[in-house]
């Protein structure tokens, strides 16, 4: 997969969602194989997920160096995805991928695609929908 066909399929994946009220993309291309991504996609609910991603297209797909995923309402962070050498993560096995939860705790977190965070978004949503 190359650059142009990863930023289609985040394009995709973030039109097809229904919970998803609007959305901005910025695409930096350091290179044909080399780009800096950065949105902020806007839900129905009010609630706000930034997200970064620095990737490279290579022989085995597209390679993710860094990334983060916040999820907030207002300033109020909900949940965040990264990969930042955080030295409070540095226990955790999957160092250096890790989530910080709403609590302020870090707890273990594989590396997470957009489309795993909006998943979990939307099952957020669903919860809080039924408590209505």
């Amino acid at each position: 997969m190359n650059i142009n066909e990863y930023i289609s399929k985040l394009e995709a994946l973030i039109n097809s969602s229904s919970i998803i009220a609007s959305y901005n993309l910025n695409i930096d291309k350091k290179s044909s194989e080399i780009a800096f991504i950065s949105g902020k996609i806007e839900f129905r609910n009010g609630t706000i997920l930034n997200f970064k991603e620095f990737i490279e297209s290579t022989d085995k797909g597209i390679e993710k160096y860094k990334y983060a995923y916040n999820y907030r309402e207002g300033s109020n962070s909900i949940f965040r995805y990264d990969n930042a050498p955080d030295p409070r993560a540095r226990e955790n096995k999957t160092f250096p991928h890790h989530k910080h939860i709403k609590e302020g705790s870090i707890v273990e977190s594989e590396q997470i695609e957009l489309s795993d965070v909006l998943n979990e978004i939307e099952q957020i949503c669903i919860i809080k929908d039924s408590e209505k």
